[in-house]
C-alpha cells in the first residue's frame, strides 16, 4: 500500500521550519519502502507531506499527492474504495457531475465536499487518510472501519505528527520513544490492543477504526462517525435467494479487490480462501485475453512436523483452477526462531512465537505481486451460536419459528447446531476432562508492576463479555464493528513487514457483512453453511465438506514435548522486563507447563526479545 506522512505546525518559526523540513525528509525515507512507483515531498510553512506511490488498482489512483478539487481541501493518504458506482451515482443525484472517471481519492473528495463527515462514514473500502485545509489551518483525518489501513499520529505543543507508517512517527526526532506500560500491560495479558487507541510508546497514539481526527489550533479531537447499522433480520422466500444474493455480493467484493497487476492468493485446504480463489479465476477468465497479469497461489504448512495436509489440498485445487501454486513448509521453524530478520525497526512486539512466519507469507508474494488476496474475515461472520438467535425468536413472540428453525436444521444436518450454551463441550469434558486453555491470570507478575497497572483489573476488563449490541447475532457485530478485526490484519501491513504488497479481504466488505449479519444464522451461519451451499458444484466436495475442526497439533506444544526447542534458554530479561516480571517465576512455569498454557507463559519472552531487536533497554 501507498505510504503517507505529514508534520503540521500550528505556529510556526523559522526555526521550526528548518527542523520540520529535516523531519519530513526523514520520513519520507521512512516510507519509501511502501511505494517505489514515486516518492515526493511538500513543503510549505508550518506544513510538510511525503507521500509515496504503489500503483495497484483496479480504481484509478493518484499517482501525486496532495491532490485536490477545487485548492481548498486536500487529500493525502492510503485510498481504496468499494462500490464506485454507488458512489457516482449518489453524487450525481445531489447535482456532483464528472465523477465517472474520477480516482478514489477524488472520490473521496467528492464526497466530504458535498456531505462533510457523514460522507465519509458512509464511504466502504480500505481508507487511511488526512484532509488538509490550508485557509483553516485543519487537518481532518479518517480511518475506516474495517482498519486495515493504519493510522498513527503524536501531538504535543501545536505539533501533529502523523503517517500510516509507525516507523515514519518514530522518525521525528521530537517523538519520544519511551514506552507505554499501559500497552506492555496488556500485551502481557495477551491483549496489546485492547485499548484502541494506544501503542508501544506514550508518545504514539493509532487512530481506531471508524474515527476521525480533528486537529487545528483549537486543539486535538478524536472521534467515532462509522458503525455498522443495526438492521432487521433479513427473511428471504427461499433458499436460493440467499444462496443468489450471497454469490452476488462476494463477486462483487471480489471484482472490486482484484487488480489489473500481478496478484498472489494466499490459499489454504479450507473453504475460505479456495472460495476467494474460484470467485477470482472465474472474473479473470471472464476479462478473456485482455487480462495479462497472472494470479498465484500461495500456501504453507506444517511439515515435517506433523502430517499437515493444508498445502497439499490447496494444490490440488490450485491445478483444478489451473493457477500456479507456491508451497512453503514451516514445520522446523522453532519459537522465536528467526527473529532476528525481523525489520530493524518492527514497531510493536508480536505475541506469537512463531511471528517470523507471517513474514515468510508477504515477502514470497512481493516477489511477484502487489495485491494479496485473503480468505480472512470468514469465521468473524459466518461461524456462529445459535442460542442468540433462538433467544431472539422467542422474544419476538415466534417461538414456534425456533423450534422449527431447530428441527430443520437436525433434519438437514443430522445433528443439532452449535448452541452456545456450553452443552457439547459440558459432555466432552465430563468424559475426557476440560481441555488446557490460555485464558487464565498469568503467575509471574512483579507484584509492584502489579499493583501500580492494577493488573487483575485490567485482566476482569479483558475477558469480560462484550456488550449485547445486536438483537440475534452479538458475536459477529462486535467483531466487525470494533478493533477485533484491525488487531488481527495489522501485523501483515508493510509497517510489520517492510514488504511493499497491499492485503486485502473480500469477506470483510462491508456491503457482504451488512447482508451477512442480516441473514438468520441458523441455519445459514452454522458451522458456514451458506458458504458451503453456495460453492456446491465450484469447490471439490473434500474442501466442500470439510470441517473446521480443533487443531490436533499444535505447534508449539509439539516443539516443546519433542525437546527441539530447549524452554530452559529462555535470555536474560532487559532491565525494564524486571520491572515487570518475576524472571525465575516464568521460569519455573515455563518448565512445568506442557500444553497449550505456554501461549501465556512465552509472552514476556516475546516482549524481551522485540526489545532485544529495537535495542531499547
Amino acid at each position: 500500500m501507498s505510504g503517507f506522512a505529514g508534520i503540521l505546525r500550528i505556529a510556526p518559526s523559522r526555526e521550526s521550519d528548518e527542523a520540520d523540513r529535516a523531519a519530513i525528509e526523514l520520513m519520507a525515507r521512512a516510507i519509501a519502502f511502501r511505494g517505489p512507483d514515486s516518492l515526493q515531498q511538500t513543503h510549505e510553512l508550518g506544513a510538510s507531506f511525503a507521500f509515496s506511490f504503489l500503483k495497484t488498482g483496479p480504481a484509478p489512483q493518484e499517482a501525486r499527492q496532495l491532490c485536490t478539487l477545487d485548492g481548498e481541501t486536500w487529500l493525502l493518504g492510503d485510498v481504496r474504495c468499494d462500490g464506485r458506482d454507488e458512489i457516482i451515482r449518489k453524487l450525481s443525484q445531489h447535482g456532483v457531475d464528472g465523477a465517472l472517471t474520477a480516482s478514489s481519492e477524488e472520490l473521496v473528495l467528492h464526497a466530504f465536499a458535498k456531505f462533510g463527515e457523514a460522507g465519509l462514514a458512509e464511504l466502504d473500502g480500505d481508507l487511511s487518510f488526512v484532509l488538509w485545509k490550508p485557509r483553516e489551518r485543519k487537518i481532518v483525518a479518517f480511518r475506516d472501519l474495517t482498519g486495515t489501513r493504519p493510522f498513527f499520529y503524536s501531538h504535543n505543543d501545536g505539533v501533529l505528527v502523523f503517517s500510516n507508517t509507525m516507523q515514519a512517527v518514530l522518525a521525528v526526532p521530537s517523538v519520544s520513544r519511551e514506552l507505554d506500560e499501559g500497552f506492555l500491560a496488556d500485551f502481557l495479558l495477551g491483549s496489546p490492543y485492547h485499548n484502541p487507541g494506544s501503542s508501544a510508546y506514550r508518545g504514539i497514539r493509532r487512530l481506531p477504526p471508524g474515527r476521525v481526527l480533528e486537529f487545528s489550533e483549537r486543539g486535538l479531537a478524536v472521534r467515532r462517525i462509522a458503525n455498522m447499522p443495526v438492521e432487521d433480520l433479513m427473511v428471504l422466500k427461499s433458499e436460493e435467494e440467499y444462496i443468489e444474493q450471497f454469490r452476488r455480493l462476494l463477486e462483487q467484493a471480489v471484482r472490486d479487490r482484484l487488480p489489473s497487476v500481478d496478484t498472489t492468493i494466499f490459499l489454504s485446504g479450507g473453504l475460505d480462501s479456495t472460495t476467494v480463489a474460484a470467485v477470482a479465476v472465474a472474473l479473470r477468465g471472464a476479462a478473456g485475453p485482455s487480462a495479462k497479469s497472472e494470479l498465484r497461489a500461495y500456501s504453507a504448512d506444517f511439515q515435517p512436523l506433523f502430517d499437515d495436509q493444508e498445502s497439499a489440498i490447496a494444490s490440488r485445487f490450485a491445478a483444478r483452477l489451473g493457477i500456479p501454486c507456491q508451497v512453503s513448509h514451516l514445520g522446523d521453524e522453532l519459537p522465536f526462531g528467526g527473529w532476528d530478520e525481523f525489520p530493524a525497526m518492527i514497531p510493536e512486539p508480536p505475541v506469537d512465537p512463531y511471528a517470523v512466519l507471517a513474514l515468510e507469507h508477504p515477502r514470497t508474494a512481493a516477489a511477484t505481486s502487489r495485491v494479496v488476496l485473503s480468505g480472512t474475515g470468514s469465521d468473524e461472520v459466518l461461524r456462529h451460536q445459535a442460542m442468540p438467535y433462538l433467544r431472539f425468536l422467542v422474544r419476538e413472540g415466534k417461538p414456534a419459528a425456533a423450534v422449527s428453525a431447530v428441527a430443520r436444521y437436525i433434519f438437514s444436518q443430522g445433528k443439532l447446531p452449535p448452541l452456545g450454551a456450553g452443552i457439547r463441550s459440558g459432555f466432552r469434558n465430563l468424559f475426557f476432562g476440560k481441555p488446557p486453555s490460555f485464558h487464565f491470570y498469568p503467575p509471574w507478575f512483579a507484584p509492584d508492576f502489579e499493583r501500580r497497572l492494577n493488573m487483575q483489573d485490567r485482566w476482569r476488563a479483558i475477558e469480560a463479555p462484550p456488550p449485547q449490541s445486536h438483537p440475534f447475532n452479538s458475536r459477529a457485530y462486535n467483531l466487525v464493528n470494533d478493533l477485533s478485526v484491525s488487531s488481527v490484519l495489522e501485523p501483515v501491513d508493510s509497517t510489520w513487514t517492510a514488504c511493499p504488497v497491499e492485503f486485502r479481504y473480500p469477506f470483510l466488505d462491508r456491503r457482504l457483512a451488512r447482508f451477512l449479519l442480516r441473514i438468520p444464522p441458523v441455519p445459514w451461519a452454522m458451522e458456514k453453511f451458506l458458504l458451503r451451499r453456495s460453492q456446491i458444484g465450484i469447490l471439490p466436495d473434500e474442501i466442500r465438506k470439510r470441517r473446521k475442526t480443533p487443531v490436533l497439533h499444535d505447534v508449539l506444544e509439539l516443539h516443546a514435548r519433542s525437546g527441539k526447542w530447549n524452554r530452559s534458554h529462555i535470555g536474560t530479561p532487559a532491565p525494564i522486563l524486571r520491572e515487570l516480571v518475576d524472571w525465575p517465576k516464568l521460569m519455573n512455569s515455563i518448565q512445568q507447563v506442557p500444553n497449550v498454557s505456554l501461549y501465556v507463559h512465552v509472552r514476556p519472552i516475546a516482549l524481551n526479545r522485540w526489545l532485544e531487536i529495537t535495542k531499547i533497554p
